[in-house]
């Protein structure tokens, strides 16, 4: 019964084993008496469809209350669950029309409980409830999805993780997901499951905050109102980002994501540079539409080329706007970010035949104050050591400085 033609997806590879199919007992017992009758017996057919049913929802192990929140949101014992917890304080739950439940969750329910304490104790919400959740037990694993209509995960390093067998959950389930990750390795681990979840009706959103959703939403508005006023696709956007103007330095959980990726070995590195890498490819062609190639010496190997447009180089230095009169430079999530958008370029190609662009390029950049460009400039005219951001207009940054 160990489903041979289920999909080995990482939550099925643990669930549907003949190791876990042997702690289920009253199912193991009518498996043999269905092969000692060989099938003949009805009241032994009965029964083995019983505990089927009860394995398959996963009713023999789960010790499920009952109850189904709305959202459930995972990680919340760091700094990211503080941020969360604090724009559902003086938001969400103040601004929202329609009310809705909630749960916290993590490994260490202590920790969740600490925080929530200290953000909503004296209020209504002081005692919203904690839930238990390690990857490395399947059986919590399972309460806490069936506890969910909507998870949002926001425990990260996401790559350092065994996440996708949450995912794979929910979708076995029927439970939506979402997270905040700003790591490439992760979202490519995870693609395996988009077919998956596309067949379950599941929605599966990794990158929905600032890395990645952002910008995403913003060339989608953008795309939107080109076909609605125009008729016409996007070719071109480019991504603009500012900061508040108060220095801030990174969490700890930002930190811990970037030393994962930075030291994450060759194959790793090599993904992250793909400028394609969460696909949607678009080939450099000639003028006569045919596309140009690199062949692979040794090897005979050939692969489409990339655009010069696409390529990272192009946000690695600082430059002007011709257009904008705006100068820019390198911005920590760009070489996430494009890959999110053209993803999501390729998936509305796919899904719906509506992409943002056919042949989009987006690029996006890290927009410096004015004031300060020109400071740069006066001070090298004058001659003085402080033209350093104007001089280096003709330099490169090294992405890895960037992660």
């Amino acid at each position: 019964m160990a489903q041979d033609d289920a999909p080995q997806t990482p939550f099925a590879k643990l669930y549907f084993s003949d190791e876990m199919i042997s702690k289920y007992e009253p199912l193991v017992t009518a498996m043999e008496l269905v092969n000692e009758t060989e099938g003949k017996d009805e009241e032994v057919m009965r029964d083995y469809q019983v505990h089927l049913k009860k394995y398959q929802n996963f009713e023999w192990c789960s010790n499920w209350d009952g109850k189904k929140y709305d959202i459930v949101f995972y990680g919340v014992s760091g700094y990211t669950g503080y941020l969360m917890m604090e724009y559902l304080k003086r938001v969400a739950l103040k601004k929202t029309p329609e009310p809705f439940t909630f749960a916290f969750s993590g490994r260490t329910p202590s920790k969740v409980q600490e925080m929530r304490d200290r953000e909503f104790g004296g209020s209504k919400w002081e005692d919203t409830p904690v839930l238990q959740m390690s990857y490395d037990d399947i059986y919590s694993v399972i309460d806490l999805v069936k506890s969910a209509k909507v998870i949002v995960n926001v425990a990260g390093p996401y790559m350092l993780t065994q996440g996708e067998i949450m995912i794979d959950a929910c979708v076995h389930m029927g439970v939506h997901y979402c997270d905040i990750s700003g790591e490439v390795p992760w979202t490519r681990r995870i693609m395996e499951l988009h077919k998956h979840a596309e067949n379950a009706g599941v929605h599966i959103i990794p990158s929905a905050a600032a890395a990645g959703g952002f910008p995403d939403l913003g060339v989608w508005l953008m795309a939107k109102k080109m076909r609605e006023e125009y008729g016409e696709e996007m070719r071109k956007a480019i991504c603009y980002q500012s900061g508040g103007g108060a220095s801030a330095g990174a969490s700890g959980g930002t930190l811990a994501t970037r030393s994962a990726m930075s030291t994450g070995g060759d194959e790793v590195r090599k993904m992250m540079a793909d400028p394609f890498s969460m696909g949607g490819f678009v080939p450099d062609r000639d003028r006569w539409g045919v596309k140009y190639v690199n062949i692979e010496f040794g090897t005979g190997k050939v692969t489409n080329k990339n655009r010069s447009e696409d390529l990272d180089a192009n946000m690695s230095k600082i430059s002007e706007d011709k257009h904008l009169g705006i100068w820019r430079g390198p911005f920590v999530y760009s070489y996430f970010d494009t890959r999110v958008v053209r993803r999501s370029n390729m998936l509305f190609a796919d899904l719906g035949n509506q992409p943002y662009g056919r042949n989009l390029n987006f690029m996006e950049y890290a927009m410096l104050p004015a004031e300060a460009m020109m400071q740069a400039q006066m001070a090298k005219g004058a001659g003085g050591g402080g033209g350093a951001p104007y001089e280096a207009s003709a330099g490169t940054y090294k992405k890895g400085d960037l992660v």
